[in-house]
């Protein structure tokens, strides 16, 4: 294999607080790895330690070639210049021409249904519209890894699709991938390799077969003296997303028959369903 980065027995620390310990990792070229782990196990941190945002208290990182990091933060800052502005300032960053930012940068503005939000100032937007602009920003440009944190939150059913489309393209183009992440659909759709950060360090859960799944997309009436009963059965939803109108879930098909009937004894109306492949 390729081996592009080596990690041996990185320690990481904030304070006194050991965040890391002992870690030990290879990244080789075209792997698509997913990280899962409990909320503040360190996720993030790894993530920023593989590009060299952050530097590290032990141990040794050793890169075999010059890489190029396209980068998906978690969280995105509140701007005050609009999205147009930033990809185009972003885009003249990486060498772009501005006749180049403004055909690609357009094009993905398009695909994630953002087309008459881009004159908008960035603090303006809605959270999902926020990390719609930095996923815009990370696919301007091919990198050699792509580092994705919690990519999904906050984002659309439409948008997820979009985006694990163009994500699969750059794994067919030879781009690594490295993500932070807690969704199924996200690991099922992108990942051949899953690991776990545990107790400080990293062990490797299991490899899985990359492949587009089916998920059925259920579609409720939105009931306000109804709203938390769902949340009995969210274990059971891989995703779910609420308007004024409707209640949206993406639910595998092994349990989209369950979901169905307990939605309906709770009282929901359902309005719509079909499936999808993500």
């Amino acid at each position: 294999m390729d081996k592009l980065i080596e990690m041996k027995n990185i320690t990481k620390n904030f304070g006194k607080e050991v965040i890391l310990q002992n870690l030990n990792m290879t990244i080789n070229k075209g792997d698509s790895i997913a990280i899962v782990g409990h909320n503040g196990c360190g996720k993030s941190t790894l993530l920023k330690i593989i590009s060299g945002l952050v530097s590290i208290k032990e141990g040794e990182i050793k890169y075999h070639k010059d890489l190029k990091f396209n980068y998906v933060p978690e969280r995105f800052p509140k701007l005050l210049i609009t999205p147009n502005q930033y990809i185009l300032r972003t885009g003249l960053i990486e060498g772009l021409t501005k006749d180049e930012i403004k055909s690609r940068g357009y094009e993905l503005f398009k695909n994630f249904f953002m087309e008459n939000m881009i004159d908008i100032p960035i603090k303006y937007l809605s959270k999902g519209s926020i990390q719609k602009v930095s996923v815009v920003q990370a696919l301007l440009t091919k990198p050699d890894i792509l580092l994705l944190d919690e990519p999904l939150s906050g984002q659309d059913v439409d948008s997820q699709r979009v985006f694990i489309k163009l994500v699969n393209k750059l794994i067919g183009e030879g781009v690594t991938v490295v993500m932070s992440c807690h969704d199924n659909i996200l690991i099922d759709s992108l990942a051949n390799l899953v690991y776990k950060i545990k107790d400080r360090n990293i062990e490797k859960v299991k490899n899985i077969k990359r492949e587009n799944k089916s998920y059925d997309i259920l579609v409720f009436r939105k009931n306000m003296k109804l709203e938390e009963k769902y949340k009995n059965i969210k274990e059971k939803i891989e995703k779910i997303e609420i308007d004024e109108k409707k209640i949206k879930m993406v639910v595998s098909c092994d349990n989209s028959n369950l979901v169905v009937k307990e939605m309906l004894d709770y009282g929901y109306e359902i309005r719509r369903m079909y499936n999808e492949n993500f």
